[in-house]
């Protein structure tokens, strides 16, 4: 083929890149900056081959592509929320909801609509080689939201009155600021109001806002019933590979007191 049977936007791509002094991929199947896509693709789609992120919206161009949104739109997110996505999910053996919650055990596989009403998988935020803090609670929950409001705004106050609370747990905030540990909220109810759904998820996040942590709300009370919680709010640690590193059904006691270790 020679050069002037391109297209005219294509032709004009490739003597940009030559302009600019950037190596031309227009043909090539190579996947120079490791993004899934070819730089041939790349060209087509107007992304950069030499960057796996061309908008820096923090989603590679291929997970993009897959999943639907604009590569070239910083605007336009797999998650609104800017969660984490991870590729590989699909390869992972999911353990079914029947299986036992134990320390040890891989948490089932969970998605559930967010504040910002996007159905989030879970295990979007596995194999990031950071840990998972999984907390649980009701939506009128007291303890409940007093958790959320020290990690919305970072004060302690919210949080000194309840006897789960100690003075060495304070980096806990910024661990979840900086993405030093993914904190995901789960919001449930049992009682007569019905289940919670994204309309709790949005007021939560409303109330107590905090651009790291997703709300997701369980509606049909899967996760609920799988942790078996019998006391709120009640936190479970998991590792990158979402396994529970340690599993509590009762209370935020024991992650707390393993929070100097994880920060």
């Amino acid at each position: 083929m020679r050069i002037t049977d391109l297209r005219p936007t294509f032709l004009i791509t490739c003597l940009a890149l030559l302009a600019t002094g950037c190596s031309p991929c227009a043909f090539s199947e190579e996947d120079e900056d490791a993004d899934g896509l070819s730089c041939e693709i790349e060209i087509e789609l107007g992304t950069d081959p030499a960057l796996s992120d061309s908008d820096q919206d923090g989603y590679l161009d291929g997970d993009e592509v897959t999943e639907g949104s604009d590569p070239t739109d910083a605007a336009s997110l797999i998650y609104t929320g800017g969660w984490p996505y991870n590729s590989n999910k699909d390869s992972i053996d999911f353990p079914g909801w029947d299986s036992t919650a134990e320390e040890g055990a891989q948490l089932p596989h969970f998605e559930a609509v967010d504040q910002y009403g996007d159905i989030v998988d879970m295990y979007d935020f596995s194999g990031h080689d950071r840990p998972v803090i999984l907390d649980m609670g009701t939506i009128w929950c007291a303890p409940c939201k007093g958790m959320a409001a020290y990690l919305s705004d970072g004060d302690t106050a919210h949080v000194e009155e309840y006897a789960w609370w100690e003075s060495e747990y304070e980096g806990l905030y910024d661990a979840v600021r900086d993405g030093d540990i993914f904190w995901v909220t789960v919001l449930f109810s049992t009682g007569g109001s019905g289940p919670a759904d994204q309309s709790h998820s949005e007021q939560w996040h409303e109330d107590y806002p905090n651009p790291q942590i997703p709300v997701l709300a369980d509606e049909g009370l899967d996760l609920y019933n799988w942790i078996d919680v019998s006391a709120y709010p009640v936190l479970n640690l998991l590792d990158a590979d979402f396994d529970l590193e340690i599993y509590q059904n009762s209370g935020p006691y024991s992650v707390l007191r393993e929070l100097p270790d994880i920060l």
